[in-house]
């Protein structure tokens, strides 16, 4: 009978609740941990500075011209009052100008003044952003704990009918695209059967949104004890969530099932079998949490995926987010609203891989202790 014996990296050694560097060094784990997370956000810094540099000029050489969309074919042929704006607006000066007084204000917390909204940048993103995170958390606990249930039923039923139909449920579900669903589900659920609500927002006609606390209604409906604007808001975001959980569910779940069936025939598994462990003490203590890495890593890039997933299906429902504010943003050339869009959802994205892999460190001591 095999033993699996964990071995610790060469440059540790195992002293009770310490650990002893080859220096000979000691320090608690925690303190490990805690270096290593920060670290990893400091690591963060280099990467959103070279996303806001992207960016920035990108949106200053895309083609068009965003004061003849502002100002019309009457005042945009006047010299003097396109002389006025690019005044007004900063784009008279050089590009290299023109990026040190963005990043300036942003260091300030000043993401600019949209030209569509005639409101600060900032100002709309609160506006706007609740009802995105609203959706897409919704979508990860859609995909999250469908994707996981349905990982674990496709690896313990191995080859025989359940697996079967996971994998087509999964191999359809990452393969649609998002609007496609979008599409198809609103002709199908809303327009011929009429079981779920259709592109109407956040909620239904002549309902009144609940109080302003966190922006997001369900919450905010909650904190206020209004329950009738509570089931009307889960009741709009059960499609919209659905829709943009898909993909991931699909996803998730392959990578489920295929850490779980890794995880059933490693060696320590078999060890535990044979002392007479089995059903949902194997799996719970011994199978999930080594086969639970990888799905860390796909909920990680989740979040990103969907938020830019978000753009398709707020626009199709008419979800007033983020998404659907950064199609109006480009629609209008509003460059300034672009810029703090692709700001936001880069902090998010960044913030959120690092925090994987931190939770990486936390679940696997190896990760942190070889860095």
């Amino acid at each position: 009978m095999a033993v699996c014996h964990y071995r610790t990296p060469s440059n540790y050694r195992n002293k009770g609740p310490l650990l002893r560097r080859a220096s000979g060094k000691e320090e608690f784990p925690s303190m490990g941990m805690l270096r290593f997370a920060v670290r990893r956000l400091l690591l963060s810094v280099p990467t959103l500075f070279g996303l806001l540099v992207i960016t920035f000029l990108l949106t200053n050489y895309l083609p068009g011209d965003p004061l003849a969309r502002l100002l019309g074919d009457r005042a945009g042929s006047n010299p003097e009052i396109v002389a006025a704006y690019k005044a007004q607006w900063g784009l008279d000066q050089p590009l290299y100008v023109q990026f040190t007084r963005y990043i300036g204000n942003l260091l300030s917390g000043n993401l600019g003044q949209s030209t569509l909204s005639r409101r600060g940048v900032a100002e709309d993103l609160l506006n706007f952003l609740p009802a995105t995170i609203e959706l897409t958390v919704c979508a990860i606990v859609v995909a999250g704990v469908l994707g996981l249930l349905l990982g674990i039923v496709a690896a313990l039923f191995h080859r025989r009918w359940p697996d079967l139909v996971v994998r087509g449920v999964a191999l359809i579900a990452s393969g649609v695209p998002v609007f496609w669903m979008a599409l198809i589900s609103l002709q199908v659920l809303y327009l011929r059967f009429g079981w779920l609500p259709g592109p109407e927002g956040r909620l239904g006609r002549g309902m009144s949104a609940p109080s302003d606390i966190t922006g997001a209604y369900t919450v905010d409906a909650l904190l206020t004890g209004d329950w009738a604007v509570f089931a009307d808001a889960v009741y709009h975001l059960i499609l919209p969530a659905i829709v943009l959980g898909l993909f991931f569910l699909g996803l998730l779940a392959r990578i489920t099932r295929a850490s779980m069936l890794e995880a059933l025939q490693a060696p320590y598994v078999v060890t535990a079998r044979s002392k007479g462990i089995s059903g949902v003490g194997l799996i719970r203590v011994h199978v999930l949490p080594n086969a639970l890495i990888p799905t860390v890593t796909v909920l990680g890039l989740a979040v990103g995926g969907l938020l830019s997933g978000a753009v398709m299906t707020e626009t199709v429902f008419s979800w007033p987010g983020v998404g659907r504010y950064a199609v109006d943003a480009a629609r209008a050339l509003d460059f300034q609203a672009v810029l703090g869009v692709t700001l936001v959802i880069g902090v998010i994205y960044v913030l959120t891989n690092a925090v994987v892999d931190i939770l990486y460190a936390a679940l696997d001591p190896r990760i942190r202790l070889g860095g």
